[in-house]
């Protein structure tokens, strides 16, 4: 079945595919070709691309954590129990902590030694809009990676190619340019925010 979402449809399926200032991009594709072990943090606001491009990593073998939803004590133990094994094929596996500023303090507290006893076979990425809700312990034991966006000229002009491609992809050929630049400044650096109302406009 076809994804009627456009911001899930036109997702990144490759980090070169990710929205992101040269230098970052670069700094990215080292961490995957180095196979792992390090362990991340992804900060920045909503839509910046930190979730996608955390599952971009390794994408065979990522364990996807939800910490909206999963955020207790309970979530680190599970892990702990779980993944201190490493895996049949020899390969390392990449535990995402999505929303990771939702850990509770026991979580936090938790997560600082877990990370570390089981890094002989597991990478750990945590993603937080708010690094600051995470403490300075949890913090110090994962190199944080700011996703934040500078608005430019160039980068204005990378989000309007993106969007008339996915808009051209549709079948709306020759898009209002005026429509693209409005949704782009109503909306920077919300990227996903950005495609939804692209999708929301052409309904129109």
């Amino acid at each position: 079945m076809r994804e009627l979402d456009w911001g899930q449809r036109y997702r990144p399926s490759t980090i070169q595919d990710v929205i992101l200032s040269s230098g970052l991009k670069n700094k990215l594709n080292q961490v995957v070709n180095q196979r792992g072990g390090i362990s991340l943090l992804f900060y920045g606001r909503p839509g910046c691309g930190k979730t996608t491009v955390a599952k971009l990593i390794n994408p065979e073998n990522t364990v996807f954590i939800n910490c909206s939803t999963n955020n207790s004590i309970d979530t680190i133990r599970w892990i702990e129990s779980e993944f201190a094994s490493g895996m049949v094929t020899g390969g390392r596996r990449l535990l995402l902590l999505d929303e990771a500023d939702n850990l509770s303090v026991d979580a936090q507290a938790a997560i600082r030694g877990v990370s570390e006893e089981l890094s002989l076979y597991n990478d750990f990425v945590l993603t937080a809009n708010d690094p600051n809700c995470l403490s300075e312990a949890v913090r110090s034991r994962f190199i944080p990676i700011s996703f934040d966006m500078t608005y430019s000229e160039e980068m204005i002009q990378v989000i309007a190619e993106r969007l008339c491609f996915i808009c051209e992809a549709e079948g709306y050929t020759n898009p209002d340019k005026s429509i693209i630049n409005s949704i782009i400044q109503k909306t920077f650096p919300d990227l996903r925010r950005m495609v939804k109302t692209l999708q929301l406009e052409l309904m129109n």
